[in-house]
């Protein structure tokens, strides 16, 4: 047994350093926008104590993250590397912890298999270099899940249960206040449990009749009293909403039910159009941890796709339970298939004797080779996390800006000029510590609606927000030069609208109108665009109240 438990641990190690080298990849490569927010409240924080972009920008949206971005700069300095160290700990922490639960609970095959699937896919690299909460937030629920499945079917007592419950509820608290969506996972997470419990108490034939039917009666009318309740409150209403509400920048995907099945259909077309087959694999061969990892994935897959905010992201609490399936399936597949290879070799043999001769044999092992690369190959979740780690984009997912070599010829720009009006603010902030105006619908709609009107402050960055073409001719109007960069990908798409439909043309236009366009190099995917007024210029007399660099003026 000590041995088991000591080779299991060296395993778990092994798996972890090499996931953590594999992560550590080109840790430089070109930074995703929302990843500025911890990497611009982490330098607040260090400045003046609170998490401050700005002058009165205060980003609190998971705040833990944050601080460790912090201490991570207080180390090794500020960088991108720097900043993505935290998030690289907590998955390779997570793939370690799949790792050992999986040999604890099925076998060391499931477990090199899951762990191996789960440590190479691109949907947890995709957060493991990704200086934000979501790594965090994962393992926190994975833990707090593996407690609840330690605990629930054991033999009653009530120190060792509560001894358990107790971390399991804060870790799932703590999960859920980084990222809402840890609801999801635990609306699964509380299914197994009532299905674990109720269903072999019901299957007892020593219980009564009765008395099964007057519990299954009472839940149910229990079910019916807090609806009921919960709608006359008015908090149906209120999380209903909440279900379906998303962020302007998001709201194609709103009724896209299929948002999650595409992508694991792109990434794993084989495993993942075999998945039901392999959870009957899995739930033979260990049908309580089967019936576990599918229960909360298929819960939470369902949940996040008729919800209307989507991302990969938002579902990666889940995924690590899809793994554990496909580790258990799989492990049981390969036994099964023990010396069918050789068969296969054998038979095919004689197929090929008639064009190989004597090289029949090794002929027809390759070609049974080739075969079974096959499968590999017409998987592409290698394929994603290679050119991940290489920042290389492949649709449909837009290249990412490049600030930097764009940064020889908008610097100039960015100094001489009156107001900088940016698409978004992140980005500017870090590499030009400058961003005057912000032009973005969707980020005006997130503003507290009593203050939201053209050029109040982002709570976030403290950048004032516009949201149409009629206050960004304001601020032309009102300064006598002005730079305006946009992202590439966002010109001529449906991003500028205030609300309701999803674009005002006149943003276009008027820039068209009314600026000269930068040449900048191509591969910056960046679009940069200035204006100059005759000198002398003469600035309107409405333009006092405008709270930008210059306005006053």
């Amino acid at each position: 047994m000590i041995k088991n438990f000591t080779q299991g641990w060296l395993a778990g190690l092994a798996i972890g350093v090499v996931a953590f080298l594999f992560y550590s990849i080109n840790l430089e490569r070109l930074p995703d926008g929302d990843e500025f927010y911890h990497i611009l409240a982490a330098k607040g924080l260090l400045a003046t104590g609170e998490p401050s972009i700005g002058e009165d920008g205060r980003y609190w949206r998971g705040y833990p993250t944050t601080w460790l971005v912090a201490q991570s700069f207080s180390l090794f300095g500020p960088s991108l590397t720097a900043a993505r160290l935290p998030s690289i700990l907590f998955t390779t922490a997570l793939v370690v912890s799949f790792f050992i639960f999986l040999r604890r609970e099925a076998s060391p095959a499931a477990a090199w298999i899951g762990a191996g699937l789960l440590a190479l896919s691109p949907f947890i690299l995709a957060v493991a270099q990704f200086a934000r909460f979501y790594s965090l937030q994962g393992f926190v629920f994975f833990i707090a899940a593996w407690l609840v499945y330690h605990q629930v079917g054991r033999s009653w007592s009530l120190p060792r249960h509560a001894l358990a419950a107790i971390p399991a509820v804060l870790l799932l608290a703590f999960a859920t206040y980084l990222q809402p969506t840890t609801l999801l996972g635990i609306a699964g997470l509380g299914l197994w449990v009532v299905g674990a419990v109720l269903l072999p108490w019901l299957a007892r034939p020593a219980v009564p009749a009765r008395l099964k039917l007057s519990v299954l009666a009472g839940l149910l009318l229990a079910g019916i009293v807090a609806a009921m309740a919960a709608w006359a409150l008015g908090l149906a209403d209120e999380l209903w909403a909440r279900y379906r509400a998303t962020m302007l920048f998001n709201e194609l995907q709103g009724e896209n039910f299929l948002f999650y099945h595409l992508w694991y259909m792109l990434y794993y077309p084989t495993l993942w159009t075999l998945s039901g087959v392999i959870a009957v694999l899995a739930l033979i061969d260990r049908p309580r941890l089967a019936g576990f990892a599918l229960t909360v994935f298929v819960v939470g897959f369902l949940l996040n796709s008729f919800a209307a905010a989507k991302s990969l992201r938002y579902i990666l609490y889940a995924q690590p339970f899809l793994f554990v399936l496909w580790g258990l399936g799989l492990a049981s597949m390969l036994r099964a298939s023990h010396g069918l290879l050789g068969r296969w070799h054998d038979r095919l043999t004689p197929a090929f004797s008639h064009i190989a001769g004597r090289m029949a044999r090794p002929v027809a092992g390759l070609f049974l080779g080739l075969a079974l690369l096959s499968v590999v190959i017409v998987n592409p979740a290698w394929l994603r996390s290679v050119t991940m780690l290489a920042d290389v984009a492949i649709p449909p997912q837009p290249p990412r800006e490049n600030w930097e070599i764009a940064a020889p010829v908008l610097e100039p720009w960015f100094e001489q000029a009156e107001v900088v009006v940016t698409t978004e603010e992140l980005g500017p902030l870090y590499y030009f510590g400058r961003a005057d105006v912000l032009l973005s619908a969707s980020k005006f709609a997130e503003l507290p609606v009593a203050t939201r009107h053209p050029f109040a402050p982002d709570f976030r960055s403290d950048v004032p927000v516009i949201p149409d073409a009629a206050s960004l001719a304001q601020v032309m109007d009102c300064h006598a030069s002005g730079l305006f960069v946009t992202k590439a990908k966002w010109w001529g798409e449906d991003t500028f609208a205030p609300e309701g439909t999803m674009r005002d043309v006149n943003v276009e236009q008027l820039i068209e109108a009314r600026t000269t366009p930068l040449a900048l190099p191509e591969d910056t995917h960046l679009l940069a665009f200035t204006w100059e007024h005759p000198d002398p210029f003469e600035r309107p007399a409405d333009c006092d109240a405008l709270p930008t660099a210059g306005g006053s003026g």
